[in-house]
């Protein structure tokens, strides 16, 4: 499967996270086809996190059980905080047609 997102992380800008999609990939045009891009962009995402963690571990830079509890206890976190403390998501990128 080829899947392109960016993530960009900047804290110094207004809103730090900004996750989206190049200009040249074409936005979903119905709710059902924008709910399967998202579920398969969670499904990679969550996969490059799996990796990165299995680099860093690889390579000394963290203890495996430990990057991986962090990310655990993260994503736990979004279960129990009230969605207003969440951070806020940035509308899909849009191309002119």
């Amino acid at each position: 499967m080829k899947n392109t997102i960016f993530i960009s992380i900047d804290t110094e800008r207004d809103q730090p996270i900004v996750i989206g999609k190049p200009p040249e990939i074409t936005p979903p045009g119905t709710p059902e086809e924008a709910k399967e891009m998202i579920n398969i962009d969670i499904k990679c995402v969550t996969e490059a996190l799996c990796r990165l963690i299995d680099i860093a571990h690889q390579n000394n830079y963290g203890v495996l059980t430990e990057l991986v509890d962090n990310a655990i206890i993260s994503l736990h976190a979004m279960k129990t905080e009230k969605p207003a403390e969440l951070p806020e998501t940035e509308e899909p990128t849009k191309t002119e047609e």
